[in-house]
């Protein structure tokens, strides 16, 4: 699908809920699927924060940094914690759990893709790769370029992304994978578990520690990382429609709140389009007051709510 006006897509947890159902788990409903029964030291935090998922692992990673500082061999076990919860947190969401093999059974991610523009450029905020799978599915991506890194980050095969369509996962991703603490750049996994019949096995070690960055508002960026928001914060400068689907603009992701400054600062233009797409008029309408407070030169945003989902929104246009 081409299409003259550029497009950046904004996705969070309720995109994937809405193609794929209530296997996909909100936000909201991670904190009460961890096991921490192992974990003695955070049962405390834990039960205060409760259910806000945000406020315990932000305290956790306070408490690491602390520990860095004052204590080695603490520092050392709320290090292996942390990784733990990471791993429970990503297992949730992973492909075994969330696949998607034949676009026809998930109809609403298979009409998403569709009307997705040629040099769209898709935000994302969620670990999972069921978007992934259905662009690869719809023979419009590729995971060789189209997500803006590689093995090897001096490599940018963009052109290899089929329809030019950029999928930045600003968080990371359950086929992120670091095989070192700290590495700068993810290994990608890329092979038929997720993209079916790719005959690739790239980085396919189970074992490899998942490269995302959790909900706290303690995140350290790494290299790969940031080179994502550098490109999604370039996307936003230039587009001139913002497509929201199912992301609450969370106040934890500063950085986030940051990038969306630079939609509406595309020179020679005079009018900007945000589509709010969300369960209720009144997720959409918090959404929108938020939006007006974020982004650039407000007074040339066209907002427009959606708030009866993703099938709808995709049925009207």
């Amino acid at each position: 699908m081409s299409c003259s006006m550029t497009h950046v897509y904004l996705l969070g947890a309720g995109f994937t809920r809405a193609v794929i159902g209530e296997r996909a788990p909100l936000t909201r409903d991670l904190m009460s699927k961890l096991k921490i029964s192992k974990f003695p030291e955070i049962v405390d935090e834990y039960e205060r924060a409760f259910p806000d998922i945000e406020q315990f692992l932000s305290t956790v990673d306070l408490r690491t940094l602390h520990f860095r500082q004052t204590n080695n061999s603490l520092s050392k076990r709320f290090d292996r914690i942390r990784q733990e919860l990471i791993r429970q947190i990503v297992g949730l969401v992973d492909v075994d759990v969330l696949p998607v093999n034949d676009l026809e059974k998930v109809p609403v991610l298979r009409d998403f893709v569709k009307r997705i523009p040629n040099d769209s450029r898709i935000l994302t905020l969620n670990y999972d790769c069921v978007l992934d799978q259905g662009l690869w599915l719809s023979d419009r991506w590729s995971p060789r370029g189209g997500y803006h890194l590689s093995s090897f980050p001096s490599d940018d095969k963009e052109n290899d992304s089929k329809d030019r369509i950029l999928l930045l996962k600003l968080h990371g991703s359950c086929n992120f994978k670091d095989v070192e603490d700290d590495q700068e750049y993810p290994n990608i996994e890329i092979t038929p578990k997720i993209f079916r019949g790719i005959y690739s096995q790239i980085n396919s070690d189970a074992n490899d520690s998942p490269h995302v960055l959790v909900m706290s508002y303690v995140k350290k960026f790494h290299n790969g990382i940031m080179r994502l928001w550098r490109k999604a914060i370039g996307a936003l400068n230039e587009a001139e429609r913002l497509i929201i689907v199912g992301c609450s603009l969370r106040e934890e992701d500063t950085f986030l709140r940051f990038a969306l400054y630079h939609f509406g600062m595309k020179e020679k233009t005079d009018k900007f389009y945000v589509d709010i797409i969300d369960h209720r008029r009144e997720n959409c309408e918090q959404i929108r007051e938020k939006v007006k407070k974020l982004v650039a030169c407000p007074d040339k945003q066209q907002i427009e709510c959606f708030p009866d989902g993703l099938r709808a929104y995709l049925e009207q246009s």
